[in-house]
């Protein structure tokens, strides 16, 4: 296994740090000759060694693994921020935690170890944090931290380093509130530093050694991380307007596409949620370590509050729309919240509630328009979204190996053949079920001129399935289906026949 409290990925029979794969470094130069080996390196940890914050980290961890803990740590924020620190820290959140790492400066660190060089890491972060997160690092000759009273950010880490290091230092650090410790260094290395920081250093004289900036764009990382293309799930919810055959009513249209981004924002604000629970896991993910907030361009924080304010939004904006919208909505998020608090490590109930959120979108569509839901649909998309999820854990039971654990999930390597037989069974029995609902429900509507061609529908339905578990079962499953579809000519083709059935059944 890695060392704790450090980022890796898998290679080979190995672990690497996953910064090399993830992190792209816009430029690193340098402009001086560091100062001699007596004048030492004074290192910064949240921003700078890791290109997240460890009490985000911490507390974020806390709040899915123990929510009540979590929110009792917040009365400790009226007695200062150190105190709110250690009420977390004392839980060791981050304990077998996996953060990542500026790899460059900690190959630059490396080498100066090597020249005799001492390396102390100095940080606002909580003194058993910063403790934990330098062992597994172990690279400083001392770590100071803040205690339950004294928070070690600008002027106090200023003041405990005319208290401890006597002379000259050199400084390592991020953000505007490392400027006093900038400013009186003899020399600095920026990370990620806006343009006021390192004007100001440059306007102070202090020599810059040299800068490290990621190239990262937040604001792109926050849009990757909002998941826009998975909006197109969401295009279920205009199923039963067309099913009724309601879109002749321009209102009923406007309704179903304001549903349509209400539910939209809602979703993105529960793919924010799902990657915060997901984070160790995502770090060593073979792709998913790039993620946004698992690759450090977005911090948790940011994620977690924006998660809130669009949940907020979303279901002020389905209540002013709909009371059925509203409800749906509480009830996707109830669902998603349960599904990334916990239940999606149990193995079945996880992708039996997949296919129960992809069948509220259905309900969401039909109840804010006030439309009779069939129960026949219903019945074919939980039976039908079940199977499709089986095939996407499937491909991953058989992407990770005999000997690989499958992270994140309840299940096993030798549950394969199981989900597989759960799977193909699911999808064969939403076969039937869409025979009913053509049969009992769709041919005697009085809807359709020539009802006869709906029973061409079932066909490429079972095809596209036969085609998702035929590249499952190969390996070559590595999209969700419905993206895959999207992707897919031969899943457009198929798509493409139903839509030709169902017009000529009009």
């Amino acid at each position: 296994m890695p060392p704790a409290v450090s980022c890796w990925r898998r290679a080979g029979d190995g672990y690497l740090p996953i910064s090399a794969f993830g992190q792209r470094v816009k430029r690193t130069v340098n402009y001086r000759m560091a100062p001699g080996a007596d004048v030492p390196l004074i290192v910064d940890l949240d921003g700078t060694v890791l290109l997240t914050d460890s009490l985000q980290e911490g507390f974020i961890r806390l709040l899915f693994r123990n929510p009540v803990a979590a929110v009792g740590s917040l009365a400790c924020l009226p007695l200062g921020r150190a105190a709110f620190k250690r009420s977390i820290s004392r839980h060791r959140p981050l304990a077998d935690s996996v953060l990542p790492q500026r790899r460059e400066l900690v190959e630059f660190l490396k080498a100066e170890k090597s020249g005799n060089r001492k390396i102390h890491l100095l940080t606002a972060a909580d003194q058993e944090t910063a403790e934990e997160i330098a062992s597994g690092i172990g690279l400083f000759d001392s770590v100071a931290g803040s205690n339950a009273k004294r928070n070690l950010k600008g002027a106090n880490k200023l003041a405990w380093v005319r208290e401890n290091v006597p002379g000259d230092f050199i400084y390592a650090g991020d953000s505007a509130a490392d400027l006093p410790m900038f400013l009186a260094a003899r020399g600095a290395i920026l990370c990620d530093a806006g343009r006021r920081v390192t004007r100001a250093v440059e306007n102070a004289g202090v020599p810059i050694l040299a800068r490290m900036d990621s190239g990262q764009s937040r604001w792109r990382g926050f849009l990757a991380a909002l998941r826009i293309h998975q909006w197109s799930k969401n295009i279920l919810i205009f199923l039963p307007l067309f099913l009724s055959h309601a879109y002749a009513n321009a209102a009923n249209v406007a309704q179903a596409v304001l549903a349509f981004f209400i539910l939209s924002v809602l979703v993105s604000a529960t793919y924010l949620i799902n990657d915060l629970a997901d984070l160790d896991a995502d770090r060593l993910h073979p792709t998913k370590y790039r993620r946004a907030l698992a690759s450090g361009n977005l911090s948790p924080g940011l994620g977690l509050i924006a998660s809130m304010v669009m949940i907020a939004g979303a279901v002020a904006a389905g209540a002013s729309l709909s009371t059925g919208l509203a409800a749906g909505l509480v009830a996707y998020l109830a669902g998603t919240l349960a599904y990334s608090f916990g239940l999606k490590r149990v193995p079945f109930l996880d992708v039996s509630i997949v296919g129960a959120l992809f069948t509220m979108r259905l309900v969401m569509g039909a109840a804010v328009l006030h439309l009779r839901q069939s129960p026949w649909l219903l019945a074919f998309s939980l039976v039908f979204f079940f199977s499709l999820a089986l095939a996407k854990r499937y491909a991953e039971i058989r992407a990770a190996g005999p000997d690989s654990p499958i992270r994140g999930r309840g299940y096993r390597v030798d549950d394969a053949i199981l989900v597989l037989a759960f799977g193909v069974a699911g999808s064969l029995a939403s076969i039937v079920i869409l025979l009913l609902f053509v049969t009992s429900d769709a041919l005697v509507s009085g809807a359709y001129s020539n009802p006869l061609w709906l029973y061409a529908i079932p066909a490429p339905v079972f095809a596209w399935q036969m085609r998702i578990w035929l590249f499952s079962h190969r390996s070559m499953l590595h999209d969700d289906p419905v993206i895959f579809a999207l992707r897919d000519r031969i899943s457009l083709l198929l798509g493409a026949l139903m839509a030709l059935s169902v017009a000529l059944a009009l």
